[in-house]
């Protein structure tokens, strides 16, 4: 399995072949984030763009970017999705450290859904907590 940042340069070429495995997630998103803002974060802001493939066939991408809170960096996941996670679960969590390191950051951190927790704690990643939510427009 091979796990690249794809180059600014070629973002907007790569991005279409990996929106499917990205519209899932915006849909998930509680109407925080629609797909049209995932790709615009990816193509002009400072966000990075990862693909997972084996061969030709690209298996699952990821949006993150480096956050600079008060006291530490962080390399935050925003969007992950991909087909066959056991496949890219490991490689990509192993590229995303060696550049987090290399940037400087302390840690990686993604929101996600409940379905996450089993596979992340697999391979050595905890719950540090839970987000709620209360809905005022119903």
């Amino acid at each position: 399995m091979n796990v690249i940042i794809v180059p600014q340069e070629h973002r907007h070429i790569i991005f279409p072949k990996v929106k499917h495995y990205l519209e899932k997630a915006a849909k998930l998103s509680g109407g925080r984030i629609s797909i049209e803002e995932i790709e615009n974060n990816v193509l002009y802001k400072n966000h990075q763009l990862w693909i997972a493939f084996n061969d030709d066939e690209i298996v699952a991408t990821a949006d993150t970017e480096l956050i600079q809170y008060a006291k530490i960096k962080t390399l935050v996941g925003h969007f992950i999705g991909g087909k066959d996670l056991e496949s890219w679960k490991q490689p990509i969590v192993d590229a995303m450290t060696m550049f987090g390191k290399a940037e400087g950051c302390s840690r990686i951190e993604f929101m996600g859904r409940r379905g996450w927790t089993k596979p992340l704690k697999q391979i050595g990643w905890k719950e540090t907590y839970r987000v709620y939510e209360y809905n005022l427009e119903t």
